[in-house]
């Protein structure tokens, strides 16, 4: 009969070897036992590229997703009975908390729920940020309709890391997104993948943000874009999928742009929906430009065409025209 090892009563130098041996699923609750462990990951100096947040019934961290690497993993925090009833409700101390690999998530294998150690969220997000030297959330995402937690207790959660993008999608309501964008203030990108943004005409404050980045359109979307809404547009870097973009609209975005609107603009990408016919024609019409034809198709089976136009101010902008089997692109990037 063999009894348990004392695992942390191992040297310093052992613990360190044993964690370096651990997946990083088994590291995040071996950092948890004691402020000893906690050190020796730190020690580790292990990193995640990517972090990201969902809220939705249950508040969700995920790390490194998009990538096939041991870092990949998610963290889901599940509210105790108490926190259930009538909505906003705080960002709750939870329950139970699982830590998967991101694999296991989708396969819906090997999920494992362990009792919350007395932590809060936030102190959840403390501890991932020491372990992993985390600097920044790189997407906090809205799914439901309504947001069921209190604002001001997910700020105070999450309003204190750097946040790059805050992302709408699935059932997320415009009032939800309005709120978001109010109490996330310091975040530099939005992103809207969903119906509810259909109609630009109700959130015309978000289009007039100093955004680096706006991102609008889906292919579940029938976003009705506007050359009103398009010259609204604060951002550095725009891209706009809509089923109303026609290649007239950017021909006149285009020599207002030259006029002097979209100041803060860097880049701007318009893709083009329903096989609908963009021709070079029309959306050079009318402009001074410098022409440069990319006959080959590039390894994406893309022909590419490059035009140059100028502002009055000397500034150069230019156009690319992506063509494929499956939808036309234009890109005007300035210099």
């Amino acid at each position: 009969m063999t009894t348990a090892f004392p695992l942390l009563s191992l040297p310093d130098k052992a613990l360190v070897l044993v964690a370096g041996c651990m997946k990083y699923t088994e590291i995040v609750l071996f950092s948890l036992a004691s402020n000893k462990t906690k050190e020796v990951v730190k020690s580790l100096n292990l990193s995640v590229k990517h972090v990201s947040v969902t809220i939705k019934d249950i508040i969700r961290i995920l790390f490194d997703t998009d990538d096939d690497s041991p870092s990949s993993m998610v963290w889901s925090f599940y509210p105790r009975e108490d926190n259930a009833g009538h909505e906003p409700i705080p960002v709750y101390m939870p329950a139970c908390v699982s830590v998967a690999s991101v694999r296991d998530i989708v396969t819906q294998q090997n999920l494992m729920k362990y009792q919350n150690p007395g932590r809060s969220i936030r102190e959840w997000v403390d501890h991932a940020q020491y372990i992993f030297s985390i600097d920044k959330i790189g997407c906090l995402s809205f799914k439901n309709e309504t947001c069921q937690f209190d604002w001001i207790s997910l700020k105070n959660v999450f309003g204190k890391i750097d946040i790059s993008t805050l992302v709408f999608n699935e059932l997320c309501s415009l009032e939800c997104a309005q709120l978001a964008v109010r109490h996330f203030s310091s975040a530099r990108c939005v992103t809207a993948f969903c119906s509810s943004f259909n109609d630009p005409s109700g959130y015309r404050n978000i289009l007039i943000q100093n955004f680096d980045a706006l991102v609008l359109g889906y292919e579940d979307m029938s976003l009705k874009i506007g050359l009103d809404d398009l010259l609204l547009m604060n951002s550095k870097e725009i891209s706009i999928q809509s089923e109303t973009l026609t290649d007239k609209m950017i021909n006149q975005f285009l020599k207002h742009w030259i006029k002097g609107s979209n100041p803060r603009m860097e880049k701007a990408h318009f893709n083009f929906v329903n096989n609908q016919i963009v021709t070079k024609e029309t959306i050079l019409k009318g402009l001074h430009y410098q022409g440069m034809l990319l006959d080959d198709v590039n390894v994406n089976g893309q022909n590419t065409e490059v035009y140059y136009i100028f502002r009055r101010d000397g500034t150069a902008g230019m156009i690319s025209i992506e063509r494929d089997d499956q939808e036309n692109v234009v890109h005007f990037s300035i210099f």
